[in-house]
Protein backbone atom coordinates (compact mmCIF):
# COMPACT_ATOMS: atom_id res chain seq x y z
CA UNK A 1 0.00 0.00 0.00
CA UNK A 2 2.51 2.56 0.29
CA UNK A 3 4.54 1.72 -2.52
CA UNK A 4 1.20 2.46 -4.27
CA UNK A 5 0.83 5.98 -2.73
CA UNK A 6 4.39 6.55 -3.27
CA UNK A 7 3.66 5.71 -7.05
CA UNK A 8 0.66 8.01 -6.91
CA UNK A 9 2.46 11.19 -5.08
CA UNK A 10 5.56 10.62 -7.90
CA UNK A 11 2.78 10.98 -10.38
CA UNK A 12 1.01 13.55 -9.17
CA UNK A 13 4.26 15.48 -8.94
CA UNK A 14 5.02 15.04 -12.30
CA UNK A 15 1.90 16.50 -13.39
CA UNK A 16 2.33 19.25 -11.65
CA UNK A 17 5.28 19.52 -12.69
CA UNK A 18 4.57 19.83 -16.35
CA UNK A 19 1.54 21.86 -16.02
CA UNK A 20 3.97 25.25 -14.79
CA UNK A 21 5.13 26.04 -17.58
CA UNK A 22 5.40 29.69 -16.96
CA UNK A 23 7.54 31.25 -13.93
CA UNK A 24 4.74 33.38 -12.36
CA UNK A 25 4.03 34.59 -8.36
CA UNK A 26 1.05 33.09 -6.60
CA UNK A 27 -1.50 34.91 -5.81
CA UNK A 28 -4.32 34.58 -2.64
CA UNK A 29 -7.52 34.59 -4.37
CA UNK A 30 -11.10 33.85 -2.77
CA UNK A 31 -13.71 31.64 -4.14
CA UNK A 32 -16.74 32.89 -2.24
CA UNK A 33 -19.20 34.66 -5.15
CA UNK A 34 -19.96 31.89 -7.70
CA UNK A 35 -21.78 34.29 -9.75
CA UNK A 36 -18.96 34.88 -12.12
CA UNK A 37 -18.75 32.89 -15.61
CA UNK A 38 -15.82 35.03 -17.73
CA UNK A 39 -13.58 36.17 -14.54
CA UNK A 40 -14.40 33.60 -12.51
CA UNK A 41 -11.89 33.99 -9.05
CA UNK A 42 -8.67 32.25 -8.81
CA UNK A 43 -9.08 31.22 -12.89
CA UNK A 44 -5.53 32.22 -14.15
CA UNK A 45 -5.44 33.05 -17.70
CA UNK A 46 -2.17 33.25 -19.54
CA UNK A 47 -1.67 35.10 -22.92
CA UNK A 48 1.33 35.65 -25.56
CA UNK A 49 2.08 38.89 -26.24
CA UNK A 50 4.00 39.86 -29.10
CA UNK A 51 5.01 43.86 -29.63
CA UNK A 52 5.39 45.03 -33.87
CA UNK A 53 7.02 48.23 -34.20
CA UNK A 54 5.87 50.75 -37.16
CA UNK A 55 8.02 48.76 -39.43
CA UNK A 56 6.55 45.20 -38.63
CA UNK A 57 9.13 44.27 -36.67
CA UNK A 58 8.82 41.83 -33.39
CA UNK A 59 10.48 44.08 -31.05
CA UNK A 60 8.65 41.43 -27.90
CA UNK A 61 7.58 38.33 -27.27
CA UNK A 62 6.47 37.46 -23.73
CA UNK A 63 3.52 35.90 -21.60
CA UNK A 64 0.94 37.68 -19.64
CA UNK A 65 -0.81 36.21 -16.89
CA UNK A 66 -4.29 37.39 -15.02
CA UNK A 67 -6.42 36.54 -12.37
CA UNK A 68 -9.45 37.50 -10.64
CA UNK A 69 -9.08 37.29 -6.80
CA UNK A 70 -12.78 37.63 -6.24
CA UNK A 71 -12.60 40.79 -3.67
CA UNK A 72 -13.70 44.37 -4.94
CA UNK A 73 -11.44 46.49 -6.53
CA UNK A 74 -9.87 49.03 -3.66
CA UNK A 75 -10.43 52.41 -6.07
CA UNK A 76 -14.37 50.96 -7.06
CA UNK A 77 -14.73 48.32 -4.75
CA UNK A 78 -18.84 49.39 -5.48
CA UNK A 79 -18.53 48.28 -8.72
CA UNK A 80 -15.30 46.39 -9.96
CA UNK A 81 -13.95 43.33 -8.82
CA UNK A 82 -10.13 43.39 -8.61
CA UNK A 83 -7.49 41.77 -11.01
CA UNK A 84 -3.98 40.68 -11.02
CA UNK A 85 -1.89 41.08 -13.55
CA UNK A 86 1.27 39.38 -13.96
CA UNK A 87 4.09 40.44 -17.11
CA UNK A 88 7.01 38.47 -17.88
CA UNK A 89 9.87 40.46 -19.59
CA UNK A 90 13.71 40.10 -19.87
CA UNK A 91 15.21 43.38 -18.35
CA UNK A 92 18.00 43.34 -20.92
CA UNK A 93 15.42 44.07 -23.50
CA UNK A 94 14.16 46.81 -21.53
CA UNK A 95 16.56 49.90 -23.37
CA UNK A 96 15.44 48.68 -27.03
CA UNK A 97 11.69 48.38 -26.55
CA UNK A 98 11.97 51.50 -24.82
CA UNK A 99 12.92 52.85 -27.93
CA UNK A 100 9.79 52.18 -30.10
CA UNK A 101 7.28 53.80 -27.14
CA UNK A 102 5.34 56.46 -28.75
CA UNK A 103 4.68 58.59 -25.76
CA UNK A 104 8.10 59.91 -24.36
CA UNK A 105 6.33 61.40 -21.58
CA UNK A 106 6.43 58.32 -19.68
CA UNK A 107 8.60 56.19 -21.77
CA UNK A 108 11.19 56.25 -18.07
CA UNK A 109 8.33 54.67 -16.04
CA UNK A 110 9.32 51.82 -13.90
CA UNK A 111 8.59 48.57 -15.43
CA UNK A 112 6.35 46.36 -13.14
CA UNK A 113 6.30 42.48 -12.93
CA UNK A 114 2.89 42.64 -11.26
CA UNK A 115 -0.47 45.32 -10.87
CA UNK A 116 -4.03 44.95 -9.89
CA UNK A 117 -6.48 47.03 -11.82
CA UNK A 118 -10.74 46.18 -12.20
CA UNK A 119 -13.20 44.24 -13.71
CA UNK A 120 -16.70 44.50 -14.45
CA UNK A 121 -19.28 41.19 -15.13
CA UNK A 122 -22.55 41.82 -14.39
CA UNK A 123 -26.26 41.25 -16.53
CA UNK A 124 -25.51 44.12 -18.53
CA UNK A 125 -21.13 44.08 -19.74
CA UNK A 126 -18.10 42.19 -19.56
CA UNK A 127 -15.60 44.93 -19.01
CA UNK A 128 -11.62 44.91 -18.10
CA UNK A 129 -8.81 47.24 -17.98
CA UNK A 130 -6.31 46.51 -20.72
CA UNK A 131 -2.91 45.18 -20.20
CA UNK A 132 -1.24 48.97 -19.99
CA UNK A 133 1.99 48.29 -18.39
CA UNK A 134 5.50 48.51 -19.33
CA UNK A 135 5.79 47.91 -23.28
CA UNK A 136 1.73 47.71 -23.70
CA UNK A 137 1.14 51.43 -22.08
CA UNK A 138 -0.38 52.59 -25.52
CA UNK A 139 -3.36 50.42 -24.98
CA UNK A 140 -4.60 53.52 -22.46
CA UNK A 141 -5.65 55.33 -25.97
CA UNK A 142 -7.19 52.73 -27.54
CA UNK A 143 -10.40 51.39 -26.87
CA UNK A 144 -10.29 49.10 -23.83
CA UNK A 145 -11.73 45.39 -23.82
CA UNK A 146 -15.67 45.26 -23.12
CA UNK A 147 -18.51 43.91 -24.43
CA UNK A 148 -22.57 45.35 -23.92
CA UNK A 149 -25.12 42.88 -23.53
CA UNK A 150 -26.84 41.01 -25.25
CA UNK A 151 -24.52 40.90 -28.26
CA UNK A 152 -26.07 40.34 -31.54
CA UNK A 153 -24.55 41.54 -35.19
CA UNK A 154 -24.30 44.52 -36.14
CA UNK A 155 -24.99 46.10 -32.50
CA UNK A 156 -23.08 48.99 -31.94
CA UNK A 157 -22.15 50.99 -29.07
CA UNK A 158 -20.12 54.43 -27.74
CA UNK A 159 -18.22 56.12 -25.11
CA UNK A 160 -15.96 58.51 -23.74
CA UNK A 161 -12.59 58.39 -21.84
CA UNK A 162 -10.76 60.78 -20.07
CA UNK A 163 -7.30 60.41 -18.78
CA UNK A 164 -5.77 63.17 -16.45
CA UNK A 165 -2.73 63.80 -14.98
CA UNK A 166 0.61 61.27 -15.12
CA UNK A 167 0.15 59.83 -18.53
CA UNK A 168 2.75 62.20 -20.24
CA UNK A 169 1.69 63.54 -23.93
CA UNK A 170 -1.45 61.55 -23.37
CA UNK A 171 -2.78 63.52 -20.66
CA UNK A 172 -5.97 65.61 -20.17
CA UNK A 173 -7.03 64.84 -23.39
CA UNK A 174 -10.65 63.02 -24.36
CA UNK A 175 -10.69 59.87 -26.25
CA UNK A 176 -14.16 58.71 -28.38
CA UNK A 177 -14.71 55.48 -28.99
CA UNK A 178 -17.17 53.37 -31.24
CA UNK A 179 -17.43 49.41 -31.11
CA UNK A 180 -19.89 47.28 -33.54
CA UNK A 181 -20.42 43.75 -33.44
CA UNK A 182 -18.85 42.47 -36.65
CA UNK A 183 -19.36 38.28 -36.34
CA UNK A 184 -20.11 35.52 -34.54
CA UNK A 185 -17.34 32.75 -35.76
CA UNK A 186 -14.73 30.17 -34.91
CA UNK A 187 -11.43 31.31 -33.86
CA UNK A 188 -8.57 29.12 -34.20
CA UNK A 189 -5.72 29.59 -31.02
CA UNK A 190 -2.77 27.46 -29.97
CA UNK A 191 -4.97 26.87 -27.03
CA UNK A 192 -7.71 25.30 -29.02
CA UNK A 193 -10.48 26.40 -31.45
CA UNK A 194 -13.56 28.00 -30.45
CA UNK A 195 -16.38 30.15 -31.10
CA UNK A 196 -16.38 33.58 -30.41
CA UNK A 197 -17.84 37.75 -30.56
CA UNK A 198 -15.85 39.19 -32.94
CA UNK A 199 -16.14 43.01 -32.43
CA UNK A 200 -14.32 46.07 -34.33
CA UNK A 201 -13.61 49.21 -32.21
CA UNK A 202 -12.14 52.51 -32.49
CA UNK A 203 -10.67 55.38 -30.53
CA UNK A 204 -10.57 58.98 -31.95
CA UNK A 205 -8.19 61.14 -30.08
CA UNK A 206 -6.81 64.53 -30.13
CA UNK A 207 -3.06 63.08 -31.47
CA UNK A 208 -4.51 60.26 -33.57
CA UNK A 209 -6.69 56.68 -33.85
CA UNK A 210 -5.97 53.81 -32.94
CA UNK A 211 -7.86 50.68 -33.54
CA UNK A 212 -8.88 47.29 -31.46
CA UNK A 213 -9.93 44.12 -32.84
CA UNK A 214 -11.29 41.45 -30.40
CA UNK A 215 -12.78 38.02 -29.95
CA UNK A 216 -15.11 37.52 -27.42
CA UNK A 217 -16.23 33.96 -25.87
CA UNK A 218 -18.92 33.23 -23.67
CA UNK A 219 -17.61 31.45 -20.77
CA UNK A 220 -13.04 32.50 -21.35
CA UNK A 221 -13.95 36.76 -21.97
CA UNK A 222 -11.40 38.40 -24.08
CA UNK A 223 -9.40 35.69 -26.00
CA UNK A 224 -7.81 37.08 -28.79
CA UNK A 225 -7.24 41.28 -28.79
CA UNK A 226 -5.16 43.12 -31.62
CA UNK A 227 -4.53 47.08 -31.19
CA UNK A 228 -3.24 49.31 -33.79
CA UNK A 229 -2.01 52.43 -32.64
CA UNK A 230 -2.62 56.16 -33.80
CA UNK A 231 1.92 55.56 -34.77
CA UNK A 232 1.16 52.04 -36.71
CA UNK A 233 2.48 49.52 -33.86
CA UNK A 234 0.44 46.55 -33.03
CA UNK A 235 0.04 44.29 -29.92
CA UNK A 236 -1.44 40.81 -29.98
CA UNK A 237 -2.69 39.09 -27.21
CA UNK A 238 -3.52 35.50 -27.35
CA UNK A 239 -5.20 33.14 -24.94
CA UNK A 240 -2.84 30.07 -24.76
CA UNK A 241 -3.56 28.34 -21.58
CA UNK A 242 -6.27 28.23 -18.47
CA UNK A 243 -5.98 27.18 -15.29
CA UNK A 244 -8.80 26.61 -13.15
CA UNK A 245 -7.88 26.15 -9.41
Amino acid sequence: MQIKRLYNLIIITIIIGCNKSHSFEKVACFESDTSYVVFKPCRQIIYNAKFWDAESNLISESKVWMMATGKPWEMQPDRQMELIIQYEFDPAEKETINKSLINKGIEEWSWVRQTNTGIIENEGMFWMHPFRQNQYNFTEVAPFPGVRLPLEIGKTWTGNLNIGDGWGDWKNSTLSNIYQVVAFEEIDLSYGKMQAWHINSTTTAPFGVSTHNFWFNDELGFVKMIINSYAGQTLQFELIEVIEN
